[in-house]
């Protein structure tokens, strides 16, 4: 349960014009945490999801004075008689989400944590944290940016503002494209690019981002990719790409806009992903994915709807 005191009305005003209709008496009405189902207390924002069947009766269940709910739930006499408080959105999930990163999250102070390894040469934006046993080379970080634990971020990368790079994220290694001698030896081939990414990005725990060949490896703005995910040399991710853990581009793939890739999925190399569509979890992709699609399997394959 995370605890802090909030006045309703800065919710209220948080939520502007997303908040539908207000219900009940808010005045000098205070929440002072979030929690699971099973521990709402009486100062508890809770929250009722739109999908459920019986959410007018959830909503009159909960011990909690204040729930975020939709529209469609209605003030009945039961909450009346409590004294309950309904702020109706359209969406209750994703302004409980949007709630809590703005009231309930704490954020490390600015700073480079004495054990950290930074580059005299590296530029750090204002309000930026580097946490402990990171190794930061001659890169470019943007403003309010956290940097978690043991981060290695190589020479010639760039990082927007407000990203979150998780603990033991590797971010602009080498990637591993070879040929053969008639005699089988193996010949490297040269990595010389960097690392873009943008504004307001994700790198999970235990990632790995590979610089270009010869051109930068991208993820653009809004990008959220969970751990163990490893992403291959001159990949391009466009805006809000959603990738889930444990998953593999291999080199050269271009992930379009809004695009969802789930859990354990590999794609094969110099393939598109097309905007907006989306690969379900242990897909194995060999052929370009159009755009808004929805691709299964292995090999994937689109889902006839």
């Amino acid at each position: 349960m995370k605890q802090r005191t909030i006045k309703l009305d800065e919710i209220i005003a948080f939520l502007g014009d997303r908040l539908v209709a207000k219900k009940g008496n808010c005045i000098d009405v205070c929440v002072d945490n979030v929690s699971d189902a099973d521990h709402v207390i009486e100062t508890t924002l809770d929250w009722v999801n739109k999908s459920k069947n019986e959410k007018q009766l959830i909503a009159e269940s909960s011990v909690a004075r204040v729930l975020l709910t939709d529209p469609a739930v209605e003030y009945t006499e039961a909450l009346a008689s409590k004294n309950k408080v309904l702020l109706q959105v359209e969406n209750p999930r994703k302004e409980i989400a949007k709630i809590i990163n703005r009231f309930f999250i704490d954020r490390p102070a600015p700073g480079i944590h004495p054990s950290a390894t930074v580059s005299e040469e590296a530029i750090i934006g204002e309000g930026t944290f580097i946490a402990a046993g990171c190794v930061i080379g001659k890169v470019k970080i943007g403003r309010n940016c956290t940097i978690n634990a043991n981060v290695v971020i190589y020479d010639g990368c760039e990082l927007g503002d407000n990203c979150l790079i998780q603990a033991g994220a590797v971010i602009g290694t080498d990637g591993l494209g070879c040929m053969r001698e008639t005699d089988g030896t193996l010949v490297k081939f040269p990595h010389l690019g960097g690392v873009r990414i943008g504004h307001d990005v994700e790198i999970g725990a235990n990632c790995q981002i590979a610089k270009g060949v010869l051109s930068d490896t991208i993820i653009g703005d809004g990008c959220k990719i969970n751990g163990l995910c490893f992403i291959a040399h001159n990949c391009v991710l466009e805006e809000n790409v959603w990738i889930t853990g444990d998953t593999m581009l291999c080199g050269t793939v271009h992930v379009g806009r809004n695009a969802t890739i789930f859990s354990n999925v590999i794609v094969r190399d110099q393939r598109k992903i097309g905007v907006g569509a989306t690969i379900g979890m242990g897909a194995v992709v060999t052929k370009h994915v159009p755009d808004g699609e929805t691709w299964l399997g292995n090999p994937a394959r689109k889902l006839e709807k």
